[in-house]
């Protein structure tokens, strides 16, 4: 524990160095807010290259942002059939493989997967993950050799088997389904034993994901989907506290876990301080910005987390043809937390 804190804060010292040279050198700082397409709820986020960044909305669109300047463009439309109070859902989570520059995007209630170009917004695959209804692929975690998907509605994690440098099957079925059993499939849950956010530690050999019912967090094996709770001291924020277990990033051995509601503080990103062993962990604070509004996923660029805002209170879409639900990109100083009581 004290050996992480001690890096975390080192990390934080050379970094605010760095941030130093480059304003002496007449760097403009990044905007603390960058615009997201207009209209479209979103629940996925990424950064790639450079300040590429993409969010990703339900109507199927994608949306890719200079997180330096501001600028955007839409990268991949929405479906033009979309509903939302059919219940229309279309992608979730998004990750890009920098290898190969692929963005995968997980695809809702649909069960299936999309590979992009992260450039062009060109469709390059489509992978079927499941067909049986009950489905709705939430998260995407990329390893060496795998991309990982969670399943919000069934208690599986799929995985997507990748070759050297990132190529891709081309078998549309060549995802595997691995049950997630062990702590994930036991407790009390108040949604059901389903996953929501993932990472994956810098090794490839565990994951991190997040159960939005039972507002707890496990370290699972990616080969067989054994899952351990990971017991975090004070228990993390859920649904009982007015919160919820949303997109999970990792860092430095550390865990920023979003966590959208209706706590007294709004919005909030928990931070857990992991152990070596990764199987208990600290919560030391809360991260909160009067400009979250229902964080759904996040992204790391140098020492600022950048999330997304899902405003799941506000109409989504354009109420008419002159207005259109307005989003954005928050981003946020990972150093700036508020220690937990």
């Amino acid at each position: 524990m004290k050996k992480l804190f001690v890096s975390l804060a080192f990390s934080a010292v050379t970094l605010l160095m760095l941030t130093a040279q480059s304003v002496s050198a007449g760097g403009k700082p990044f905007p603390k807010l960058v615009q997201a397409l207009d209209g479209a709820p979103p629940e996925g986020f990424t950064i790639g290259r450079a300040y590429t960044a993409y969010n990703g909305a339900i109507d199927g669109s994608i949306y890719k942002m200079n997180l330096r300047t501001g600028e955007g463009e839409t990268l991949v439309d929405a479906e033009p059939d979309f509903d939302v109070f059919a219940g229309d859902c279309y992608k979730l989570g998004m990750r890009v493989d920098l290898r190969s520059g692929y963005l995968f995007v997980a695809g809702c209630i649909n069960g299936d997967a999309y590979v992009y170009d992260a450039d062009t917004g060109d469709e390059i695959k489509k992978y079927q993950l499941d067909d049986s209804g009950f489905s709705v692929i939430n998260d995407i975690a990329i390893t060496q050799d795998a991309v990982y998907f969670t399943d919000f509605g069934q208690p599986f994690i799929y995985r997507l088997p990748l070759s050297k440098n990132g190529r891709i099957p081309g078998d549309a079925d060549a995802a595997t389904a691995i049950p997630l059993t062990g702590d994930f499939e036991a407790g009390d849950n108040l949604l059901g034993a389903f996953a929501n956010g993932i990472v994956a530690t810098p090794d490839g050999k565990t994951l991190v994901i997040g159960n939005s019912g039972s507002s707890k967090i496990f370290k699972v094996n990616p080969t067989t989907g054994h899952a351990d709770e990971i017991i975090v001291d004070p228990p993390l924020l859920g649904l009982l506290d007015g919160s919820f277990l949303d997109g999970i990033v990792l860092y430095d051995g550390v865990l920023f876990i979003l966590s959208p509601g209706e706590t007294a503080a709004g919005d909030l990103v928990q931070v857990v301080v992991l152990d070596e062993d990764m199987l208990t962990g600290s919560l030391v604070g809360t991260i909160s910005d009067p400009s979250m509004d229902g964080v759904a996923s996040g992204a790391m660029q140098g020492d600022s987390l950048y999330v997304n805002n899902a405003r799941y209170s506000d109409y989504p879409g354009c109420p008419t043809e002159e207005t259109c639900t307005e989003y954005w990109i928050t981003k946020l100083n990972i150093y700036d937390v508020e220690p937990a009581e």
